[in-house]
């Protein structure tokens, strides 16, 4: 079962990356666009990086973009998306639309056909929730609320995807085209349009491929999966679609979502500041590795988490001087399964000091946590972290130079929210994107800023005197504050 990426297009991947965001009705957001400078800007193929930081008051949208890409990853990798995320749906909003663009620029210079080749490709579909059926619950359908002393009906939802369509403008097979829908499934009764693409990935539609469809998008629809990238129907358009270049873009943008796009969310932190799991990027995916306990683990996955660790530990060591961390082999030990195992620990290093990592600070560990993604952002042009609360627990001269060095020397693309201002004083201005308190105009960028205006202080400043922009803050009056903490006091 699967398919398989030919030798010929493993030499010859693009390089992915995100250069747009519309959201509608998700969350906080009714409407969003976040162009990002790749978007505006060409980038040729393999030099500079692309940086998107988000700034805004809480509640104004920062989280919901990361979710949404969080969302994107999970789909275009033909993996479930999780239940937690139908409450994004916005109150009253029958669904969401996302929609992202993407920009893939092959390499030049060799034999292939899609030689130096640059295309744009827009995703969009809607996501709206549905009600589990009795069999799907994970959790009772009737539990008991002890402080009622009766039993209440549980009604479980999940995610559902519908809509998908995918777009596609620039050059293929040496022809130049425009944007132009290769794949639509928002037609319930043909599958998938339009007919001619639908062709060149399947062949003539005949009953049996109709039935097969049927059957997909069913299947799709209950595992809260996308029917485009889920694993069956990308089988089906391998089997008939004699490797079409349609098919391939398909092929490098589950790639791309599967093994290049991360994202680092609140859940993630929150693990690392119970001091419970730290999440770790091995083998092309995150990893929960213990850090409060020692634990049990493969001899290959000793031997991943080892090279990790070391290679991470070079760059660690010149971020917070002299420290390093590595994890301790204490022997080998047999499971009940029979099967061998070792007992290992995360511990950091100071010279001839050794602790267990759970000893450390919350910042420690997370910078541990992140650095092995930075290292990928800062050495691989496809690859694309996005990463919610960046500055939480990092020291605010350090979060500036880490940034610095991606910006000036790195290759990937990197996406973060953050209420420390430090970015906004050494990051460039094409950089930074803000949130504003209009639902429909949720993301803006502050226009009109010579070279040398620091725009830390002209954010101030517009929050402060609102002499461009009154929607960027939702004026807080301290008086008010204070006399609403006497009232909740007396109470």
């Amino acid at each position: 079962m699967g398919y398989k990426l030919t030798d010929e297009h493993w030499g010859n991947l693009p390089t992915v990356r995100i250069t747009e965001i519309k959201l509608q009705n998700f969350k906080s957001v009714r409407n969003g666009t976040i162009t990002f400078n790749c978007g505006k800007k060409h980038i040729p193929y393999g030099t500079s990086s692309d940086i998107l930081g988000i700034y805004g008051q809480n509640g104004s949208g920062k989280t919901s973009l990361v979710e949404a890409i969080s969302i994107l990853k999970h789909v275009m990798s033909g993996l479930s998306v999780p239940d937690e995320y139908a409450d994004c749906v916005s109150a009253g909003a029958e669904y969401s639309t996302l929609s992202f663009s993407f920009d893939l620029q092959y390499p030049d210079g060799n034999k292939y056909p899609t030689n130096g080749d640059i295309r744009k490709v827009v995703y969009c579909f809607k996501l709206a929730r549905a009600e589990k059926k009795e069999d799907e619950e994970e959790q009772p359908q009737i539990f008991k609320d002890e402080e009622l002393d009766e039993y209440i009906p549980y009604i479980g939802y999940k995610v559902r995807i519908f809509d998908e369509v995918l777009k596609v403008s620039g050059t293929i097979c040496g022809q130049k085209g425009i944007l132009k829908p290769f794949l639509d499934t928002s037609n319930p009764k043909t599958f998938i349009e339009p007919k001619p693409k639908a062709e060149i990935l399947l062949g003539k539609l005949d009953e049996e491929k109709k039935v097969r469809l049927g059957i997909i998008k069913a299947k799709a629809e209950e595992k809260s999966k996308s029917f485009i990238f889920i694993m069956d129907m990308m089988e089906l358009l391998n089997e008939y679609g004699d490797y079409s270049p349609y098919f391939q873009m398909l092929a490098e943008l589950r790639l791309y979502a599967k093994h290049y796009l991360f994202v680092i969310d609140s859940k993630s932190t929150g693990l690392i500041r119970l001091n419970f799991m730290l999440p770790i990027y091995t083998n092309s995916q995150i990893q929960l590795v213990p850090v409060g306990k020692r634990f049990k683990t493969t001899s290959r996955a000793l031997e991943d988490m080892t090279k990790c660790f070391d290679s991470m530990s070079c760059v660690l060591t010149q971020i917070v001087p002299g420290l390093t961390v590595s994890i301790k082999d204490y022997g080998e030990a047999i499971s009940k399964e029979g099967k061998l195992l070792h007992t290992v620990e995360l511990v950091a290093k100071r010279g001839d000091m050794e602790i267990p990592l759970r000893c450390e600070s919350d910042g420690v560990r997370k910078l541990i946590s992140t650095l092995h993604l930075l290292i990928m952002v800062y050495n691989q042009q496809s690859f694309t972290v996005a990463f919610d609360e960046f500055d939480a627990g990092i020291f605010e001269y350090l979060l500036g130079e880490l940034l610095l060095v991606i910006q000036n020397s790195g290759k990937g693309q990197f996406i973060f929210t953050s209420h420390n201002m430090r970015p906004l004083e050494v990051l460039k201005k094409e950089f930074i994107w803000f949130t504003t308190t209009d639902k429909d105009h949720r993301y803006v960028k502050l226009t009109g800023l010579g070279e040398s205006n620091n725009l830390r202080k002209v954010y101030y400043r517009e929050i402060a005197m609102q002499e461009h922009y009154d929607n960027l803050y939702t004026e807080t009056k301290r008086n008010l504050i204070i006399s609403a903490m006497r009232k909740a006091g007396e109470e």
